[in-house]
């Protein structure tokens, strides 16, 4: 009789069993996206603003927060296939929405301000983290980068060049979660605030930009954005995709750069390996359908049913993200990096200001 014990791989499902367990399990989430789109068409509940995308988070997070770890494991396959899949398919098909005529009428601003509150932020973070929180180089680098960039993606883009460990990881994605979580409900409340009250003369259009340019996560951004208006959010997810473009551009310069990566050869080829798995192809895909929208191919009668299966994805997808937040894992996460998320949070909104304000 033998001995040998069974690995992990030969227990774990794989191919058509793999799917069928996601699917199955992404059902009652699918559901519950489903209401929250009723629900957000309901006038009760619009008349406050709230998006769909908005109520499947918030219900997500209740249900985190609240019910016993063990009775949500079940949809464990479920959640990780709409906080990653559903949701870049969701961005991508989000350019149903845009066309490049969108781009150019953000003009020049739209572009420079996402642009250089990128590399603002990543400068910034990496010398208070390191100099004043006692990070090391490595660990201010990916807090840094996932406030810069499009949040958790580029946390977990950037782990896999510059080759921290999965803790670090998980604290820069918490730190992410936690104030990108905030950012999105508070920056609604700072245009009502702006406008409604200090009366300054804030466009949707200049708060779109603002918002794309500084929130942390792309759902983030659509949820917040359209909590404003549609043309908030357009212009929200426009600046956004600048930052995510240039994403690939910032992991090769990391690779290349040996006091980010390491320097040595070994660690070279993982970072390759690692700079080649971490190419935003939804954010490509969100490029060419706009360029399919642009040049008028996508059937007008089509679009309606397209842009409401993108609304169910991307709650499917802010469900599950709400699924997965809980509070006392982020507030466990680590003073030290939490302490920079903030600084870098506030960074971002009075600099992204005062940007907005001069070059939009």
């Amino acid at each position: 009789m033998s001995t040998t014990p069974a690995t992990p791989l030969a227990l774990a499902p794989t191919g058509f069993t793999l799917w069928r367990i996601r699917l199955v399990t992404l059902l009652p989430l699918g559901a519950i996206a489903g209401l929250a789109l009723v629900l957000a068409d309901h006038p009760a509940v619009s008349q406050y603003g709230l998006s769909a995308l908005t109520l499947a988070m918030c219900a997500g997070m209740v249900a985190a927060n609240t019910m016993p770890k063990h009775w949500l494991t079940p949809l464990a396959p479920g959640m990780q296939f709409a906080r990653h899949h559903l949701l870049r398919l969701g961005v991508a098909l989000y350019g149903l929405r845009l066309t490049f005529g969108a781009i150019a009428a953000l003009g020049l601003g739209g572009v420079v301000v996402p642009l250089v509150m990128l590399v603002a932020t990543l400068l910034f973070g990496t010398w208070v983290g390191s100099s004043f929180f006692g990070l090391s180089r490595r660990e201010a680098i990916l807090v840094s980068a996932g406030s810069a960039v499009c949040g958790a993606a580029a946390a977990i883009a950037v782990s896999s060049v510059v080759r921290t460990d999965d803790k670090q990881t998980a604290v820069a994605v918490a730190t992410v979660v936690l104030f990108g979580t905030v950012g999105m409900l508070l920056y609604p409340w700072l245009y009502e605030l702006a406008t409604q009250h200090w009366h300054l003369p804030v466009t949707e259009r200049a708060f779109g930009i603002f918002t794309g340019a500084t929130l942390h996560e792309v759902a983030q951004v659509i949820a917040s954005g359209k909590m404003v208006s549609d043309a908030t959010a357009d212009a929200a997810v426009v600046a956004k995709m600048v930052r995510v473009l240039a994403l690939g551009p910032l992991l090769l310069i990391m690779a290349l750069w040996p006091r980010a990566s390491g320097g040595e050869a070994a660690g070279g080829r993982r970072n390759w390996r690692g700079l080649l798995k971490s190419v935003p192809w939804f954010a490509l895909g969100f490029v060419a359908v706009m360029a399919l929208n642009s040049a008028g191919m996508v059937p007008g009668e089509w679009k309606p049913g397209l842009v409401a299966l993108d609304n169910w994805l991307l709650a499917c997808a802010m469900l599950a993200i709400g699924l997965h937040t809980r509070i006392g894992d982020l507030l466990r996460a680590g003073r030290k990096p939490l302490a920079l998320a903030a600084v870098l949070f506030v960074f971002l909104m009075v600099v992204g200001a005062l940007l907005c304000a001069w070059l939009v």
